[in-house]
């Protein structure tokens, strides 16, 4: 049985390795880089809160169940979103800094 604390890991190798996860991803991320250029700063607060990301957090969770038989706590899939928010917004910044 995986530690408690190691759920939202397993959140994030579910986030980052789906094919279906990561396409969802990719759109939310060329929305930001489409905000940004606009001049709108997005939070990561706001980002981890959006429907887009409870909706990548749920369909993980939902992997996560299926295939290790783990439900993870609300505040689980809350610290997942806020990392993969921080990943989406690290490579938006360097995705723009890229191409300048």
């Amino acid at each position: 049985m995986e530690r408690r604390n190691d759920i939202p890991n397993l959140l994030a190798m579910y986030i980052r390795n789906t094919s279906e996860i990561y396409n969802i991803t990719s759109r939310l991320q060329n929305c930001i880089i489409k905000k940004i250029n606009k001049g709108v700063q997005p939070q990561l607060e706001y980002l981890a809160n959006c429907s887009t990301m409870k909706t990548i957090v749920r369909e993980a969770a939902k992997l996560l169940y299926k295939y290790d038989g783990i439900i993870p706590t609300r505040q689980e899939k809350q610290e997942a979103a806020r990392e993969h928010a921080k990943y989406i917004l690290d490579s938006v910044q360097y995705s723009i800094q890229k191409h300048q």
